[in-house]
């Protein structure tokens, strides 16, 4: 019966734009008064001394505790530690909610598959620290920077922050319209801006993957696949209470170097 009605609401609401959080509430106000028809159900197959009733109260425990998470989920901003929803999407190989909304970026430097390109260690001295929050300023002027935390809900950024340390409002970042990757005696330098005629040197690479950063240009040839803007406005869980706080941190940069093996030395 809760099933066909499910399918009917279902129905009607594809009439119309409905964002699927509303959807979500709806499905769970009527999942959870239908499951209290498996309740009664129970009883009377109890009271006549069937055992399948105790089986179907069971299953009504398991049915309302999942009711309850819901309840959570979509009509507060809250979390709980006794939620078991994350673990079950991980054994069924699903994905955190706040990675399925992660943007695609474009990078202008091309296309490159996964097993092309290694994470950089970057450091950022004061002066390239300047540079980058200029960039940030100018970008987020020019309505470039969306600083909403992706819309994700604060519950989905606490679920987040239980196994990152911050969240920048930019999240997952913002692609950074020129970068380029330029060689000096001191390491790997990576230049940004919003244009080639106004790039300056934002960071240091020094280490691609797990090598050192002038070792790994011994061996491979090397170039900049992305190189992303993280906001300094973030979320961080707060320790004592676990409550989102909101902590100002210097601009940062995260970059990806693609990577070729040389077949000729570096002179």
């Amino acid at each position: 019966m809760e099933i066909g009605l499910l399918a009917l609401i279902n129905q009607w609401l594809g009439f119309f734009s409905v964002r699927s959080k509303i959807r979500g509430r709806v499905y769970t106000i009527i999942g959870t008064l239908a499951n209290f028809y498996l309740l009664y159900v129970a009883i009377r197959l109890i009271s006549n001394g069937r055992l399948r009733g105790w089986l179907i109260l069971a299953v009504f425990l398991l049915l309302l505790y999942f009711s309850i998470l819901n309840l959570i989920y979509y009509f507060t901003d809250k979390t709980v530690a006794w939620d078991i929803s994350p673990w079950i999407d991980r054994l069924l190989g699903g994905q955190d909610r706040s990675e399925e909304n992660k943007t695609v970026t474009m990078p202008a430097n091309g296309l490159y598959s996964r097993d092309q390109v290694l994470s950089a260690v970057i450091s950022i001295d004061q002066y390239q620290a300047e540079n980058l929050n200029n960039i940030y300023h100018r970008l987020n002027d020019a309505g470039l920077i969306s600083d909403n935390y992706n819309s994700l809900s604060k519950s989905e950024i606490r679920r987040y922050l239980e196994s990152h340390q911050t969240m920048p409002a930019n999240f997952p970042g913002t692609l950074l319209p020129f970068f380029d990757l330029k060689y000096s005696p001191a390491g790997l330098i990576i230049y940004g801006g919003v244009n080639q005629m106004n790039s300056y040197p934002i960071g240091l690479i020094t280490k691609v993957g797990l090598q050192d950063a002038i070792v790994a240009l011994q061996e491979y040839r090397l170039s900049l696949a992305s190189v992303v803007l993280l906001s300094p406005e973030n979320y961080t869980l707060d320790p004592q209470n676990h409550r989102l706080k909101e902590i100002v941190l210097p601009c940062s940069l995260q970059a990806e170097v693609a990577y070729k093996r040389r077949t000729d030395s570096v002179k």
